[in-house]
C-alpha cells in the first residue's frame, strides 16, 4: 500500500460500507470537476455543477449518496454486502421519495453501486447498477489527486478494485480450495449441536448443506451457519450467524465472527437496541467486540483472527472451543432480556 491515509483513519467505530460512502463522497467533493465527471460518466447523468451529500434523510428513509443541482436529483445505494429482499424494500422506499421529488426537480434517478453484481428489477425510473470496481476504474484518470490516489490504495487494500490479472498463481489456488471447504465444513458442523441446544437447528448453512454455504461464501464473503427468526414480531430478519468472515470489516485477516443480527424495519427492534445498550458490557469485554449500526439494521459482533489459533496444539479444538463460548455469551444476553420472547430453546 503506497498511501494508507484512509487505512489508518479507518477503525471499528464505522463500518466498512459508511466509511467508503464518507470518503467517496469526500474525495469528490475536493474537486468540482472531478464530481460534475463522476455524475456525467459513472452515474450517466448530464449536467454540471452538481453537489453531494451523504446520509440524507427523508421521513424513515435514509440515503446513502445523493447527488443533486438545479434540475437533476439522484439517489445511490452503496453496499459492500446487501439481502437481497433488503435491498429491494429499501429501493422501492426510494423510488416512492423520487416520485414525490419530481415536484422539485425535472429529472429524478435511483443509482445503485455494490461490490458484486447483484441485478435488481427496478421499473418505471430511471435506475442504473454498477460495482465499486467501475468507480476505481474512473478514479484511475484522476491518481494524480493524492485524495484520489489514498482512496484507491485504500479500496484495493480491502480487496474493493475488483480482479485486475488472473495468473497460474491463481490457478494453483483451485487445488486446495475443496481441501479448505472441507475444513471450514468441520469445524461448523463440530458446533451444530451446541448451536442447536442454545439457538435451535440453523435454517440456512446447517450440517450437510455445502452448496447453501458456498453460495453465501461468494455473495456475502463469508463462511456461515444461521438461525433466522430468532426474534418473534416480524417485519423485519433476525438471526445469529456464525461464521468464517471475510467482509474486511476491521482488517485484511479472515475473522471467526458470531454475530447478531435485526433488521430495522423489526417490529421489536427498537427494544432490541435498548436493551443491547442496557447489556452492552456482556459483550465489550471480550476482544473483538464490534457493534455496527446501518441504515438498514444493526449487527453485534464478536470476532476472532484466524490466525491466532495457527499455534495452538489441536486448532480445530481449539475453534471449536471459541465458537462454543461465544455462543454462550450471545445466549447469556438473550437469557437476560426475556421481555423480547426469544424464539429459542428454553
Amino acid at each position: 500500500m503506497e498511501n494508507p491515509l484512509f487505512s489508518q483513519l479507518f477503525h471499528n467505530t464505522y463500518g466498512l460500507e459508511d466509511f467508503i460512502t464518507e470518503i467517496l463522497a469526500g474525495v469528490l467533493r475536493s474537486d468540482p470537476a472531478l464530481l460534475d465527471s463522476f455524475v456525467n460518466k459513472v452515474l450517466g447523468i448530464k449536467g454540471r455543477d452538481f453537489i453531494v451529500e451523504t446520509q440524507r434523510i427523508y421521513g424513515d428513509l435514509t440515503v446513502d449518496l445523493v447527488f443533486y443541482n438545479k434540475k437533476n436529483l439522484c439517489f445511490m445505494g452503496n453496499t459492500i454486502q446487501a439481502i437481497v429482499k433488503e435491498q429491494q424494500h429499501h429501493f422501492e422506499k426510494c423510488q416512492i421519495v423520487l416520485e414525490t421529488e419530481q415536484q422539485n426537480y425535472t429529472n429524478v434517478y435511483l443509482r445503485y453501486c455494490s461490490k458484486y453484481y447483484n441485478t435488481q428489477e427496478i421499473k418505471d425510473i430511471d435506475y442504473a447498477q454498477f460495482r465499486i470496481a467501475d468507480v476505481c476504474t474512473f478514479l484511475e484518470s484522476y491518481s494524480n489527486n493524492p485524495l484520489v490516489s489514498a482512496f484507491l490504495d485504500f479500496l484495493e487494500d480491502n480487496n474493493m478494485k475488483g480482479i485486475t490479472e488472473l495468473n497460474t498463481d491463481d490457478l494453483v489456488a483451485i487445488s486446495t480450495f475443496t481441501d479448505t471447504i472441507g475444513k471450514m465444513d468441520e469445524c461448523l458442523d463440530s458446533i451444530a449441536t451446541e448451536f442447536t441446544m442454545l439457538f435451535g437447528y440453523p435454517t440456512h448453512g446447517a450440517p450437510r448443506e455445502t452448496q447453501e454455504r458456498l453460495k453465501r461464501l461468494l455473495e456475502l464473503n463469508s463462511y456461515r451457519m444461521i438461525k433466522h427468526d430468532i426474534l418473534p414480531g416480524g417485519g423485519g430478519w433476525s438471526e445469529i450467524t456464525v461464521c468464517f468472515d471475510y467482509e474486511k470489516l476491521t482488517g485484511t485477516l479472515t475473522n471467526l465472527a458470531v454475530w447478531y443480527w435485526c433488521d430495522k424495519a423489526h417490529h421489536q427492534y427498537g427494544l432490541f437496541k435498548d436493551f443491547f445498550n442496557q447489556n452492552k458490557h456482556l459483550f465489550s469485554i471480550h476482544p473483538g467486540f464490534l457493534f455496527e449500526e446501518r441504515p438498514i439494521g444493526l449487527r453485534i459482533i464478536l470476532q476472532k483472527p484466524l490466525i491466532e489459533f495457527d499455534q495452538k496444539a489441536n486448532r480445530l479444538q481449539a475453534i471449536h472451543d471459541w465458537f462454543v463460548e461465544t455462543l454462550k455469551i450471545f445466549r447469556q444476553f438473550a437469557d437476560k432480556t426475556p421481555e423480547l420472547n426469544w424464539n429459542i430453546p428454553l
